[in-house]
């Protein structure tokens, strides 16, 4: 486990990586997008983190979705891209996500040519890039399975992990584990 001290997060993160450090012509693999330096910038350093701790995501404000319905996020984990290097990695990966969304839910053929599984919350829903536009949308599965019902949460992926801070409790559930442990 490390603290994120990088340029990534407004703030510092407990994270721990996931997969396998990529080469940057694994990860030139994946179709160009606005904001795809970021992308590759963040997936250098971390491919893919788990949040131990949990962190929050806040939506932008210039999307009008219902404070009262999704005031924040918690997110749990970043997917990481699969290489040819890794033979342990049996988890979720962004390649494995779309094979199991593809099984469940037909409907998401047309979505998956144009977004990528980005992150999954502590609910199993899923943030995407958009690869036409550059944008963070956010598919609510118990709300609704129809990909069309998927909305914009963050204008670009810089500014979708500006907007991650840590778990506002940390403080309170580390104190409340503390004592289960003592």
């Amino acid at each position: 486990m490390k603290e994120n001290k990088d340029y990534f997060f407004s703030e510092k993160i407990i994270l721990e990586p996931i997969g396998k450090e990529l080469s940057e012509e694994e990860i030139s693999e994946i179709d160009d997008f606005s904001g795809k330096e970021d992308f590759v910038n963040f997936y250098r350093v971390h491919n893919g983190v788990n949040f131990p701790y949990t962190a929050w995501f806040y939506p932008e404000d210039c999307y009008n979705i219902p404070p009262e319905d999704y005031p924040y996020m918690t997110i749990d984990f970043f997917f990481n891209i699969p290489t040819d290097r890794d033979d342990s990695n049996g988890g979720l990966n962004m390649e494995s996500v779309k094979d199991m969304i593809l099984l469940k839910y037909d409907n998401y053929e047309d979505f998956l040519l144009f977004h990528l599984p980005l992150v999954m919350d502590v609910a199993s829903n899923i943030f995407w890039i958009d690869i036409q536009t550059g944008e963070i949308k956010y598919t609510d599965f118990q709300e609704s399975t129809d990909p069309e019902d998927a909305f914009t949460v963050a204008s670009s992926f810089k500014d979708f992990c500006k907007r991650i801070t840590t778990n506002k409790n940390l403080d309170k559930d580390m104190a409340f584990l503390n004592r289960l442990q003592n």
